[in-house]
């Protein structure tokens, strides 16, 4: 059976940060980003952005600065799916962006006590035709931070978390516009998985096919939102924009 590089695990989400009133991380979630119909877009969950708060791209630490430079995300665009004849409408667990091509994401490597890069790498930018789905007999596995915790040291504030990659997921079955996989281990609790909300589930090529959303620790199941299922209306928002 194929499986996913560690790597390609590794480099394949993007870290997302709302930041509070006093410029400091309150929460974190990650994002898939991909190039599709000649744009950058970047692809991640409602439950998250959806309070629409101050959200941004991590992209890189800037030792001159001793800061962590962000790209503000601005609006996002949302979904919702409704039946003919009736007013309520059901929130879809996905939202997107479109950013400038231009924009580049790192993980890198920092030596704490010199404050400086030791290395870093491009995070993945995929490149998606949003057809794409899940094959029975490939392996499957997504990448993000976990445990994300508030820190306080000599008077100044951190925020912390580990950046971990789960590997050798198996897809099960589909459920409406889910997909889900069976994770490897025992689920380790949701709380574990905070940070992980949005991350591109990618398959033994590298290519997303899900976005991490919710889980089931009775089971041992992650479940992660069809991108294929909403290909229809990211292309009618994208032509909207175009306008």
């Amino acid at each position: 059976m194929r499986t996913t590089t560690p790597i390609a695990l590794f480099l394949s989400s993007a870290q997302l940060v709302r930041m509070g009133q006093d410029s400091f991380p309150t929460k974190v979630a990650s994002a898939c980003l991909a190039d599709y119909r000649g744009k950058r877009i970047l692809l991640t969950v409602a439950h998250a952005t959806g309070d629409q708060g101050d959200w941004a791209l991590q992209v890189r630490f800037a030792p001159q600065q001793n800061r962590t430079l962000l790209r503000w995300l601005g609006a996002m665009n949302f979904f919702a799916i409704g039946n003919l004849g009736s007013s309520e409408l059901k929130r879809v667990d996905l939202s997107f962006v479109e950013i400038d091509p231009s924009v580049t994401a790192y993980r890198q490597e920092i030596d704490p006590t010199k404050n400086t890069i030791k290395c870093e790498t491009p995070i993945t930018v995929h490149a998606l035709t949003l057809c794409e789905k899940p094959d029975p007999n490939d392996t499957f596995g997504f990448c993000g931070m976990v445990l994300p915790a508030q820190e306080e040291h000599f008077g100044q504030r951190y925020f912390s978390g580990e950046i971990r990659t789960y590997p050798e997921l198996s897809f099960l079955r589909t459920e409406g516009n889910y997909h889900v996989f069976k994770l490897p281990f025992d689920h380790p609790g949701h709380e574990h998985f905070e940070g992980c909300s949005g991350a591109p589930i990618i398959n033994s090529a590298g290519i997303p096919v899900a976005l991490v959303c919710s889980g089931c620790d009775k089971h041992d199941e992650i479940w992660g939102i069809s991108l294929a299922a909403y290909k229809v209306p990211i292309d009618l928002a994208l032509d909207h924009a175009a306008e």
